[in-house]
């Protein structure tokens, strides 16, 4: 089946690589209701006919690099122009409205309710992070922070700690959240930490990251302390998700931040995980290293006897990976294209399932979180391959709230575990999120074709 596939692939479309085409030379036999990922009852069902037009305008807006590059200029702009009730009306009607799941648990609960009933689940995200001041970064922008200031940083704390009990509240032990760790510490502190990481070669070492920062001049005493905090609230979060029995996904960031990032969730892994699978790492599968970290990753959890969860991810930050190291002079951390980053990413899924396949291992669960439709199918035919059945708890997918409906949730209707991904909170903090969304998925909303017209033929036929 899967070798009749790969020959009618366009040469333009993922190429499996040999290791790939060797894997499935064997006969694949599969017992399920095939998933159909043109079925627009499946993955429109449940939407109005407001929500199919706004959906198809939406993607027809963000089609367009030039307005998604200008958002934004144009945005604040609108808002001194239109006032601010009209602007956030406008904005709740359509980018808003289509890409976040509401402002907080009243508005998220009957999507909940509908969602529920189709069996794709929310993984939710109130979404806060920071990054390293730019000289291109707009004011606009400013709600994203660029400097140590503790009393935000405790506040974010708090914010997740609700997000954690609203996911429960929601969701009961089956509750996911999604945090990024720039929310909690000065990002300069945390790139800081992340250049003596990569320097001594220590993102594997059994040295904590205390242990790092303590034993070095360049990390100032002050900035020991706010290591410290970073590490007292985090801890006090996923003792909170631990409290529910729920699960919680750290998300990848840049590269100047993501040695520092990876070791700190290894380290939360090690002590959280050992009775129940609570914290996930992120792999950006852009990232050169990603493959042979993540095969490191899965000795320890088996020498060190922690569970590991494991979301695969491309990589949200390749425009700015590229420049920054055009500007540094540096080597470019990420692959040279596309289908080379897909190679890892298939790869990288491969041999996750066969660690989790592993008898008197440790529990291994893989979150395939991709928008692209060769992905998803090479995942599930790697599944039948390796005789993994739909509902063994070892592989979920997941995508982002308002994308790709025409994945997840024909997923659902033959049994794969399926989740959006959803962003919520106030239209003003949610703004500048949107924004740099927007704009790191360029690529996605530029070959967004499929969306738009399944959009388009979903409320043609309604009509």
């Amino acid at each position: 089946m899967l070798l009749k596939m790969i020959g009618k692939l366009n040469p333009h479309r993922i190429q499996i690589t040999r290791y790939s085409v060797r894997f499935f030379a064997s006969n694949i036999k599969e017992n399920h209701e095939k998933v159909n990922f043109n079925s627009i009852s499946a993955a429109y069902g449940y939407k109005s006919n407001r929500e199919l037009f706004r959906g198809w305008f939406v993607f027809k807006l963000c089609s367009y690099s030039s307005l998604v590059d200008r958002l934004s200029q144009l945005l604040p702009i609108s808002r001194k122009i239109l006032g601010q009730q009209l602007f956030e009306y406008i904005i709740r009607s359509t980018l808003y409205g289509h890409f976040v799941a509401g402002t907080n648990k009243a508005e998220l609960k009957p999507i909940v309710d509908r969602l529920r009933k189709q069996n794709v689940k929310l993984i939710l995200d109130y979404s806060m992070e920071s990054d390293v001041p730019s000289n291109k970064q707009e004011k606009f922008e400013s709600s994203v922070l660029h400097h140590s200031n503790e009393n935000t940083y405790n506040d974010n704390m708090l914010k997740s700690i609700k997000n954690v009990q609203t996911a429960a509240e929601l969701f009961g032990s089956s509750a996911i959240t999604a945090v990024k760790m720039t929310a909690f510490v000065s990002p300069d502190i945390l790139q800081k930490l992340n250049r003596i990481l990569e320097a001594e070669h220590q993102s594997s070492t059994k040295n904590t990251i205390l242990e790092t920062a303590s034993n070095t001049s360049i990390i100032s005493k002050g900035e020991l302390e706010e290591l410290e905090h970073l590490i007292t609230r985090m801890n006090r979060i996923v003792q909170e998700v631990k409290k529910h029995n729920g699960r919680i996904f750290i998300d990848a960031e840049q590269s100047y931040f993501q040695t520092a990032i990876h070791k700190f969730v290894l380290e939360l892994q090690e002590q959280y995980n050992r009775d129940s699978l609570t914290v996930y790492n992120t792999y950006q599968c852009y990232r050169k290293t990603t493959l042979n970290l993540l095969r490191q990753d899965l000795i320890r959890s088996k020498n060190n006897n922690f569970h590991i969860g494991i979301k695969l991810v491309r990589g949200a930050y390749m425009d700015q990976e590229r420049q920054l190291a055009i500007a540094m002079k540096s080597i470019d951390p990420i692959h040279p294209n596309f289908l080379t980053t897909t190679e890892c990413y298939h790869r990288a899924f491969i041999e996750a399932l066969k660690h989790a396949k592993e008898k008197n291992t440790t529990k291994t669960h893989v979150i395939v979180a991709s928008h692209n439709e060769d992905t998803v199918q090479f995942a599930t035919k790697t599944m039948d391959a390796m005789h993994v059945k739909r509902g063994d708890g070892l592989v979920s997918f997941a995508t982002l709230f308002g994308m790709c409906d025409y994945l997840t949730f024909p997923l659902a209707a033959v049994g794969y575990d399926a989740f959006k991904l959803a962003p919520y909170g106030p239209i003003s903090s949610l703004l500048p999120y949107l924004i740099r969304r927007a704009q790191e998925n360029r690529a996605i909303f530029a070959k967004a074709e499929k969306d738009r017209r399944l959009h388009y033929k979903a409320l043609k036929e309604r009509i």
